[in-house]
């Protein structure tokens, strides 16, 4: 290993081609690229009708999500977290990440912190469960996961960093308006917090009256451009799927 290389982004590699060799070892790239471009143009619609196992209706689709999803926002995630100095020096911190789906968003966040943090991941799919442990498990970050975000909320002590990631646009006002509730006090006493979405206000029309809930002197928002240093692989099968690789804009609330 280069010495110079921060060993984060060793392990990041190594993930992210672990996470390619594990999607597309018994399909074909043209079968995932055709997944890929169904997907990106039903899935929001999809998941507000019946979740993410009925976005994921395929072994095609659900490679598709882990690959060109997973590893886009685990990336993004990494790099708003280096952005905005959101790393535990820690080893006792907790992470949780609500909406977990295939993990990445709270296991970039442990990575970025020496792998050291416990996260926890809450999301409603079992695939998406699956796919959370084989993530932990293969970056070594320490993670459990639960089936119910709602138990997971009432159940957990303050955490020291939530993240909430690309899950917020899927949920209806009672769902989004309890998470709220539950971590403005959590966030007012020093929780961190990450909370990572499109910028499209046709997808968040929601955004300023929850964020406006939130703690205001703990609270800031930010619109990134990210340029992602995308692994070939997932890169081409983006190209090919139609969806561009130049950049990653969001739109993102932070507590530090």
């Amino acid at each position: 290993m280069n010495p110079n290389q921060n060993p984060a982004e060793g392990r990041t590699g190594r993930y992210l081609e672990a996470l390619l060799d594990r999607h597309l070892k018994d399909l074909k790239f043209g079968e995932v690229t055709r997944a890929l471009r169904a997907l990106s143009a039903g899935y929001v619609e999809k998941r507000e009708e019946g979740g993410l196992a009925r976005a994921l209706d395929g072994r095609g689709k659900r490679a598709a999500f882990a690959l060109y999803y997973g590893g886009t926002h685990f990336l993004a995630t990494q790099a708003l977290v280096r952005e905005f100095d959101l790393g535990f020096e820690t080893g006792r911190s907790t992470i949780l990440d609500l909406g977990c789906g295939t993990g990445v968003c709270g296991a970039a966040w442990a990575l970025e912190s020496g792998g050291s943090p416990q996260v926890i991941g809450a999301d409603r799919s079992s695939f998406a469960l699956h796919e959370a442990r084989w993530t932990y498990q293969t970056l070594r970050v320490k993670g459990e996961t639960s089936r119910s975000i709602s138990e997971t909320l009432e159940s957990i002590k303050r955490p020291d960093g939530i993240v909430i990631g690309w899950t917020l646009n899927e949920l209806d006002d009672e769902k989004r308006d309890l998470i709220g509730a539950k971590i403005a006090p959590w966030i007012a006493r020093g929780s961190r917090l990450l909370v990572i979405e499109p910028v499209s206000k046709r997808v968040t029309p929601w955004w300023d009256g929850w964020t406006a809930k939130l703690p205001a002197d703990r609270c800031a928002v930010a619109e990134k451009r990210l340029r992602l240093d995308l692994p070939p692989r997932i890169a081409l099968l983006a190209r090919s799927a139609g969806l561009g690789t130049e950049a990653t804009v969001v739109r993102a609330l932070v507590a530090c």
